[in-house]
């Protein structure tokens, strides 16, 4: 894995941390976070809420077939 870069703030370098020392943390998300930092961050954020929005949207249409409707947060 890249180092965190130090001129981030802190607090978002000991979440980074955090999160990969968990270990509840699934091996999915560890390598997703080891690869986006070892990416171009602009092209890593791009890609990650394209995901974001098609897990949503899969979620959705799961949840809709289920239940009728996703329940608002």
């Amino acid at each position: 894995m890249t180092r965190p870069d130090p001129s981030r703030g802190a607090g978002d370098v000991a979440e980074l941390l955090a999160i990969l020392a968990d270990p509840s943390t699934s091996y999915w998300l560890r390598d997703a976070i080891v690869t986006a930092f070892e990416r171009d961050p602009f092209d890593a954020e791009r890609d990650a809420l394209a995901l974001a929005g098609l897990l949503t949207r899969r979620l959705d249409a799961i949840v809709a077939r289920h239940f009728g409707t996703r329940p608002q947060a």
